[in-house]
């Protein structure tokens, strides 16, 4: 397996997260699950009760998901990989009075006996970043209680697929290989630095997870919402996840999803 050199990640978000923050709109009143996706306001997946659950946010960059938690009166740890990201996310909880605990940590050197025992443990977009992500599901288990609940969202092995355009009017999506689709390389500007993701296909995941003592819950494949049918205040209500760069994406992402979520609970 190719490394992802854990100095270069940490260059790459130190040097893009400014930019990452400002062009990305990111809510704070809702859970989000990836770019033009409904928020959980709608999905309701979450834990039925937030108010006192020990929540662990991995790869969160400012943790907007875990200031949402916050908000619902939950005990949160925000880590990532970068300073500056999670310096962002200190200055958004200080502006809006809310007590998080921020902790730069790589996913790849997780220590479940210094981090403890988690009723909640939750990622978007980040596992496919580690080096060894069976490590880090792996560690999750060990940190959350028997009935604790992982929600860990991961990109969808299809999208990292080629488009190409079938004719005047279609476009689809080519994949040359399901069971090792290729790795997806992001430079900075002045390519002193790059990151590496790495997509399994979904069974692997499954049964990943099976493997480690949980029982799957759901699996979410979510669909973006209709951005024609929506007014630009009800899409600020509905979609806590947005950018130019991604709706510039909507017409692929309405055909494949870019993202799964695996929800599932320790059962042993």
């Amino acid at each position: 397996m190719e490394r992802n050199d854990s100095g270069d990640s940490r260059q790459y978000w130190e040097e893009t997260s400014k930019e990452y923050q400002s062009v990305t709109r990111i809510s704070i009143n809702d859970f989000h699950y990836g770019p033009l996706l409904p928020g959980d306001s709608q999905v309701k997946a979450l834990p039925e009760k937030l108010e006192g659950l020990r929540c662990l946010e991995l790869g969160a960059g400012a943790g907007q998901n875990s200031l949402f938690l916050a908000s619902q009166g939950a005990e949160c740890l925000v880590t990532d990989i970068s300073e500056e990201q999670l310096s962002h996310g200190e200055v958004i909880a200080k502006e809006e009075g809310l007590k998080l605990k921020f902790k730069q940590l790589d996913l790849d050197e997780i220590d479940p006996e210094a981090l403890g025992e988690w009723d909640f443990i939750h990622s978007t977009w980040a596992l496919p970043f580690a080096e060894d992500q069976k490590s880090v599901l792996q560690k999750c288990a060990a940190m959350l209680k028997i009935g604790g609940r992982l929600h860990m969202t991961t990109g969808h092995p299809v999208f990292a697929g080629e488009w190409i355009q079938l004719d005047d009017y279609e476009e689809g999506m080519f994949v040359s290989n399901y069971f090792e689709p290729p790795r997806e390389v992001r430079f900075t500007k002045d390519e002193s630095s790059f990151i590496r993701t790495r997509q399994y296909p979904i069974s692997t995941y499954i049964n990943w997870l099976i493997e480690l003592g949980f029982k799957i819950e759901k699996v979410l494949e979510l669909k973006p919402l209709e951005l024609e049918l929506l007014n630009g205040d009800e899409l600020l209500k509905c979609m806590p996840y947005d950018s130019d760069v991604w709706r510039e994406m909507y017409p692929q992402i309405q055909k494949v999803p870019f993202v799964v979520t695996y929800i599932a609970t320790r059962v042993s």
